[in-house]
C-alpha cells in the first residue's frame, strides 16, 4: 500500500496543493508553522475520518474560506482514492473511489496508516484515555466490526447514565436498567475480547523490539487491565462478568450518575524490568517504550492485513537519540512512509534508494 498523489484544497493555510508522492521516503522540510504537519494530518484525516490535532473540522477549513477539500489517491489491490469535503455549517461528506460514503466505519481500513509525534508521548505519560485511543485506533482499521461496536457501546453507555441521572427524581425508571445493562455488556463483551486478544499479541512484538533497542538491557512489558474482571477471554463469560459487575456497582453508579465498570475504564499499563513506565522511568526510557510500542503497532497491522500501512512520521527523528533513530530507519526501508522535519541534513545518512524531498514554505510547495 501506498499514497500515489495528494491533492489538497483550501485546507489549514493550503490555497491548493497537488503533489506525486514516490513509494519510498517523502520527506517534507522547512521552518516550523509552514504547513508541514499539515500535509501528514490530511493523510490522518483521509485514513480514519479524523484529526488527530482537533476534534473541530471548521478548524481545517483555510482562513476567509466557506470550504475545503482533501483528496489522496493510493495504489491498494488496485487505484484507489479518499475524498473529504469540509463545508461550514454542513457534515463532513467522505467519497471511496466516487462513491459517498455515510458512516465513518466504512472509511476507516481502507488506507492504513501509524502515525509518529512528540505528542505521543501522552500515550506514555497521560491517562487512560490516551492509551485507549491508542487502541481503539489501530483495531478500527484491522477488525471489521470494532469500530461499530465501540460506537453502539459509547451511545448506550451514554443512555444508561442519562437514565441514572433521571432515576434520582424518579425511581421507577430504573426498572428498565436491566435492559442497558445487557446491552452494554454486550457490546462491551466484544471490545474487551478485541482488546485482550491484542494485548496479548502486541505485547511479545513489543518486548521483542524493546530488548532490541535497549541492546537486551531492558525487557518491556505490556498488560491489558480492563475494568471488569473475568476468568477466561470467552465473549459469553466476559458478558456475564460485566452484567455482575454493573448490578454490584449500581449504587454508585447512582450517586454520581455514571457507569463505573466497562471497557471506557480500562487501561494498558506499562514496565521496563518490573518497574511502571510512566510513574518511575527516566525520559529515555519512555520514549524507547513509546517507540516500541509504535514498531509493534506497524508490525501488528502487517500481521493482520498482510500489508504494511502508511508510515507518517511528524518531527519524530528529532527527538530521538541516534541509535533509536538507526533503528526506526531499518522499517523505513520497506514501507512508504512520510517525514516532516525542520533540518534535512541529518537525515542524508537515512535516505532509502527512493526518496523524495520537498521544501514547504508557507503552504506552498517550494521548487
Amino acid at each position: 500500500m501506498y499514497i500515489k498523489r495528494i491533492e489538497l484544497k483550501n485546507f489549514r493555510n493550503y490555497k491548493e496543493l497537488d503533489i506525486n508522492l514516490c513509494k519510498g521516503v517523502n520527506i517534507f522540510y522547512g521552518q516550523n508553522a509552514q504547513g508541514k504537519t499539515n500535509i501528514i494530518e490530511s493523510i490522518y484525516i483521509a485514513s480514519t475520518g479524523k484529526s488527530h490535532r482537533t476534534q473541530k473540522d471548521m478548524e481545517l477549513i483555510r482562513w476567509n474560506s466557506e470550504n475545503a477539500k482533501i483528496k489522496i489517491e493510493y495504489q491498494k489491490e488496485k487505484d484507489e482514492s479518499i475524498e473529504i469535503y469540509l463545508s461550514k455549517g454542513i457534515k463532513k461528506q467522505i467519497k471511496k473511489n466516487g462513491v459517498r460514503l455515510f458512516k465513518i466505519g466504512e472509511l476507516i481500513g481502507n488506507l492504513n496508516t501509524v502515525i509518529f509525534s512528540p505528542d505521543h508521548m501522552k500515550i506514555i505519560k497521560d491517562g487512560p484515555v490516551e492509551r485507549r485511543r491508542f487502541i481503539d485506533i489501530i483495531l478500527s482499521q484491522v477488525k471489521p466490526g470494532y469500530y461499530y461496536n465501540l460506537v453502539q457501546y459509547l451511545r448506550t453507555l451514554e443512555q444508561r447514565n442519562n437514565l441514572l441521572n433521571e432515576a434520582k427524581m424518579n425511581s421507577s425508571i430504573l426498572k428498565t436498567i436491566d435492559i442497558w445493562n445487557e446491552q452494554l455488556a454486550d457490546f462491551g463483551a466484544k471490545i474487551i475480547k478485541a482488546r485482550h486478544e491484542f494485548i496479548c499479541n502486541i505485547c511479545c512484538i513489543a518486548a521483542d523490539t524493546h530488548n532490541r533497542i535497549s541492546n537486551e538491557k531492558e525487557k518491556l512489558n505490556v498488560k491489558y487491565h480492563p475494568s471488569v474482571e473475568y476468568c477466561n477471554n470467552s465473549e459469553k463469560e466476559i458478558k456475564e462478568s460485566f452484567i455482575k459487575a454493573l448490578e454490584n456497582c449500581i449504587r454508585i453508579d447512582m450517586k454520581r450518575s455514571l457507569t463505573h465498570k466497562g471497557p471506557h475504564r480500562d487501561d494498558i499499563l506499562l514496565f521496563i524490568n518490573g518497574t511502571e513506565v510512566k510513574t518511575y522511568s527516566s525520559q529515555g526510557q519512555q520514549r524507547t517504550a513509546l517507540l516500541s510500542l509504535k514498531i509493534s503497532e506497524l508490525k501488528y497491522i502487517k500481521e493482520e492485513t498482510g500489508e504494511l500501512p502508511v508510515l507518517l512520521l511528524d518531527d519524530v527523528f528529532s527527538e530521538l537519540d541516534r541509535e533509536r533513530q538507526k533503528y526506526l530507519i531499518e522499517f523505513i526501508k520497506d514501507m512508504q512512509t512520510i517525514i516532516t522535519c525542520t533540518n534535512v541534513e541529518y537525515l542524508e545518512n537515512f535516505m532509502v534508494d527512493e526518496t523524495k524531498i520537498i521544501k514547504v514554505e508557507g503552504g506552498m510547495i517550494v521548487t
